[in-house]
């Protein structure tokens, strides 16, 4: 007899925290709490930034630099060799990929097409 109402106290427990976890809670959110939120949060500044463009300028010097090495090989007349004439080639290619990079970006930049 005691073993019985001992089960069926565990089974009442059971269910009622079954029906505790089952029962949907109530969220109650005050009144103007998101005033009160926004109220303490610090003001923001305005903060202008300016872009660096480095990448130009890096760009510009990859080019002088492709320019003094393609007429010094042509001096040094190292273009006469099939190493020289493929050396020579990638940095032509080269130094117009940066040209038409840079021109493309005066385009973006402006707005011109």
């Amino acid at each position: 007899m005691e073993e019985q109402r001992m089960i069926d106290e565990a089974e009442l427990l059971d269910a009622r925290i079954g029906e505790a976890l089952e029962a949907k809670p109530e969220v109650e959110i005050p009144a103007g709490f998101a005033a009160r939120v926004a109220g303490r949060l610090p003001s923001r500044s305005v903060v202008l930034l300016t872009p660096a463009r480095y990448g130009l300028l890096v760009m510009r010097i990859a080019m002088a630099v492709l320019t003094v090495a393609i007429v010094v090989m042509a001096m040094r007349g190292i273009a006469r060799t099939t190493v020289g004439v493929s050396l020579e080639w990638m940095l032509c290619a080269e130094l117009v990929g940066i040209g038409m990079w840079l021109g493309g970006l005066r385009w973006v930049r402006t707005g011109e097409e």
